[in-house]
């Protein structure tokens, strides 16, 4: 079992649909594949290559490997529930509501939703927001100042990684956009 990395002050809370069989069995998030981590690396979210064993103690337990020493953070819209065929894993609106207040009670600057199923259940069915495109999807809470990026998922699917490194490059870009006027 792995448990979320939430705490305030996150810069970024990544939102996976759930722990893959495989990182749960290892007690790492993303250690399966080491797709994520180089996508990071490649983007400059972080400034070193790291071991996917062990990636998740430094990115999201540390920020001395993350760009500027940001704090980042993962989580899941289903806790608990270990399993890779993403086709069997059915949210709740249980699910949805716990993930609205984690994003309210922690209020991270940018959340990263990284499975097409979190945008199906939580962004259109749950918070009723359509139109969902890959990228920034701007501040979809009322009253919370999150902005939303739609990121596919890192590996497994047809979009190249290129893409998702590009993505990722416009998280850091409005993260330091973010940081530059909060300083002035």
């Amino acid at each position: 079992m792995i448990y979320p990395y939430v705490r305030h002050g996150l810069d970024i809370l990544f939102v996976g649909l759930n722990p893959a069989n495989t990182s749960s069995k290892k007690g790492h998030y993303f250690s399966t594949n080491p797709a994520f981590w180089n996508q990071l690396y490649d983007s400059g979210l972080i400034t070193v290559p790291v071991n996917m064993n062990v990636a998740d103690e430094q990115v999201f337990g540390s920020s001395r490997v993350n760009a500027n020493h940001w704090e980042y953070g993962v989580t899941d819209l289903v806790n608990g529930l270990a399993e890779s065929n993403s086709a069997v894993v059915k949210p709740t609106v249980r699910n949805c509501i716990d993930l609205m207040q984690t994003i309210i009670k922690y209020e991270p600057k940018v959340v990263v939703i990284l499975h097409s199923k979190v945008i199906k259940h939580f962004v259109k069915e749950y918070m009723g927001k359509g139109g969902v495109k890959h990228g920034n999807l701007g501040k979809l809470v009322d009253g919370c100042d999150t902005i939303f990026f739609n990121i596919p998922f890192p590996h497994g699917n047809a979009i190249t990684s290129e893409v998702k490194i590009e993505l990722y490059k416009q998280v850091k870009e409005t993260l330091e956009s973010w940081n530059s006027t909060m300083y002035r």
